[in-house]
């Protein structure tokens, strides 16, 4: 008896659900990723070998060759909340909510506190041109505790305490893991051509406001054979 042939077909694959898929993923980055917000100013750090990374959550000061000084907080958190403090010390015109959200993401800043309401009025276009004459800070030993650098850190000390204590709680509600590594850390990074006496001068700042360790942010190099 002869055996029966079946029809032959081509196999087809639908990539309808595939398209859909890769649509869905481009649309999900597209409305969570933040870009990041560009530097006033572009650094050259000395070399070392260590391979120590930078901590997760940081307050950084950067130092370009003229010696000023630009301030990052990297917990917005903790950002908005230092800059209302430095605003009522300063007595800093006022700023709206929505402003005050805006720079927690504006990225590091070397402005006088009595500027920050100007600038965060500027079309984001438009901050990347201001001028930055960075935020104060006085070399005199008397007047260090007057100076905006100062509170900057001394307040963001503060409230880095207060945030890591509050994650330590809602994640203990939650009955979650909490990461005690997460904790802002105090940070500088310094032009390779800026001066020693300036970086001193920062140093001597985060010694009165209290801040009894700080890492110093390198480029890396090859270590010795």
């Amino acid at each position: 008896m002869p055996k029966v042939k079946m029809p032959r077909s081509t196999p087809a694959l639908d990539m309808t659900p595939m398209v859909d898929l890769a649509f869905l993923l481009v649309t999900f980055f597209m409305l969570t990723s933040s870009f990041r917000a560009p530097e006033p100013v572009i650094l050259d750090p000395p070399s070392s070998t260590t391979e120590v990374q930078i901590p997760k959550q940081v307050f950084l000061i950067m130092i370009d060759k003229e010696g000023r000084a630009f301030v990052e907080i990297t917990n917005p958190v903790v950002k908005t909340t230092v800059l209302k403090q430095m605003m009522k010390e300063f007595k800093s015109p006022g700023m709206t909510a929505e402003d005050i959200k805006q720079f927690g993401g504006v990225g590091p800043v070397g402005l006088r506190v009595a500027e920050i309401p100007q600038f965060m009025e500027l079309e984001s276009t438009e901050r990347t041109s201001y001028e930055m004459r960075g935020v104060p800070y006085d070399t005199a030993a008397a007047k260090i505790k007057n100076c905006e650098l100062y509170y900057w850190a001394y307040f963001t000390k503060i409230e880095a305490h207060n945030d890591y204590k509050r994650r330590e709680e809602e994640a203990r509600l939650r009955n979650m893991e909490f990461d005690k590594s997460n904790y802002i850390q105090f940070a500088i990074k310094a032009a390779s051509d800026a001066k020693y006496d300036r970086i001193q001068d920062i140093i001597n700042v985060l010694r009165e406001a209290k801040v009894k360790e700080f890492q110093m942010i390198t480029g890396l190099e090859s270590a010795p054979e």
